[in-house]
């Protein structure tokens, strides 16, 4: 799966200290990408489009909407209409830049000058950058503390069975906290699959059967030390787990934006990951927002350390404070309209950084769609969050339609294909 060669990101799952130039360290993490294009039908039922802005018309006005997928070129070659009508911002489910061709914006991971520098030196794209992720995206208002009387799960992991996210360093932890601090913790594993055998580890394919194998080396029983459990429903499930937590845990020293920690944070439960997480990808930018939690080094004992820190001290840490104040949706619309001039001179009344809170757009989106653009970003459309190719073409195919007749019909001529980006 995938686009590119996945054996260039390997040496930097386990290594911390990879003896490269950065500039060909920079070559490696853009080696390979997650994007799903038209070479991969397998994966067409997982194309999403999410819509952060609809198209609207209002006042004499047509203001373009704005969608981001990981599928834009995709999406673009099955209806070459799209651009007329939205803006796109491509992302690549990874550490990488996105390999689009079409899309109008790339999400990165962090705000890395450095890198950007390099990116557009070796590839002269026209394209806006902005440190924008599906991560990001989250529902801070469904995925969000539970009134939870007692705190039953001391760490939580939610994690694939892979790999990159280095669960036998945790379990090596977990271990190191036991001995050194004379205390029983344990760890509660979520790791999305329902057809995992946790009871026995032989009963699972060979990389899941050797990622458990070495964890059992390192425990003995690793069931005295982790909970382990298959599966969690995102929505109806996962906010409870979080709210039940002490703390959250990432092993991972490369992959995407963790979606994970973005839900942890707005849980409001601290969290916790190595310092070299996305170390190259990310320059100086931070790994989470102050308050949210705490990093540790690369190393066994530092993670057991650091996880002492964090449970003997929940008092230091703020995170769904933190995290409201720069993610979430409203900070993600907030982000991808301000990086368009194009907003800025088309919303009659654009509040500088913060056009969510143009009134303007809010009584266009109840006139076109009869709900309010927090309800429309929320999810409260059938269109704000659509799901597979066959689905996404049928209802834009629908969307589109409508726009056009309804432009035709009240503002003629108002749309063309030269509409400023």
């Amino acid at each position: 799966m995938g686009q590119g060669d996945y054996s260039r990101q390997q040496p930097y799952f386990h290594d911390p200290k990879v003896d490269k130039a950065i500039e060909d360290i920079y070559a490696d993490l853009d080696s390979w990408t997650y994007e799903i294009d038209k070479s991969q039908p397998s994966r067409f039922n997982t194309v999403s489009f999410y819509v952060v802005l609809p198209p609207v018309f209002y006042e004499g006005r047509f203001i373009k909407g704005f969608y981001y997928s990981e599928s834009v070129d995709l999406l673009n070659h099955v209806l070459p209409n799209l651009s007329r009508y939205f803006f796109s911002l491509a992302y690549s489910m990874w550490c990488s830049y996105p390999w689009s061709q079409t899309a109008d914006a790339y999400s990165c991971l962090y705000n890395n000058r450095d890198r950007a520098r390099w990116f557009f030196r070796n590839n002269p794209v026209d394209k806006v950058l902005m440190t924008c992720y599906n991560s990001d995206f989250i529902n801070e208002y469904i995925i969000a503390p539970k009134p939870i009387e007692t705190k039953d799960i001391d760490l939580l992991c939610v994690s694939r069975i892979a790999p990159e996210k280095n669960l036998p360093m945790i379990a090596k932890g977990l271990k190191v906290y036991r001995q050194k601090y004379q205390h029983h913790i344990k760890l509660s594993l979520i790791a999305g699959d329902r057809h995992l055998d946790f009871n026995n580890f032989d009963n699972n394919d060979e990389i899941t059967r050797k990622i458990l194998a070495e964890i059992t080396s390192i425990l003995g029983n690793p069931w005295d030390y982790i909970n382990f459990i298959k599966y969690a429903n995102n929505y109806q499930e996962m906010p409870a787990y979080y709210s039940r937590s002490r703390a959250y845990i990432l092993g991972s020293l490369l992959e995407g934006k963790n979606r994970s920690l973005s839900e942890a944070m707005s849980c409001n439960i601290p969290v916790i990951c190595f310092e070299e997480f996305n170390q190259y990808a990310r320059g100086s930018d931070r790994l989470f927002p102050e308050a949210a939690g705490l990093c540790a080094q690369f190393d066994p004992e530092s993670l057991a350390d650091t996880i002492h820190q964090v449970l003997a001290n929940p008092g230091l840490f703020k995170p769904r404070l933190s995290y409201l104040k720069h993610r979430g949706r409203k900070n993600f619309f907030n982000t991808c309209l301000t990086a368009f001039p194009y907003y800025q001179q088309s919303i009659p009344d654009y509040h500088h950084n913060s056009p969510f809170h143009s009134l303007w757009l809010d009584l266009a989106i109840q006139d076109n769609y009869q709900m309010s653009l927090y309800d429309f970003l929320y999810g409260r459309s059938e269109y704000s969050h659509l799901r597979g190719l066959v689905n996404i073409y049928k209802h834009l195919n629908q969307w589109l339609g409508w726009l056009q007749s309804q432009i035709n019909r009240k503002y003629p001529g108002i749309l063309t294909n030269k509409q400023p980006g």
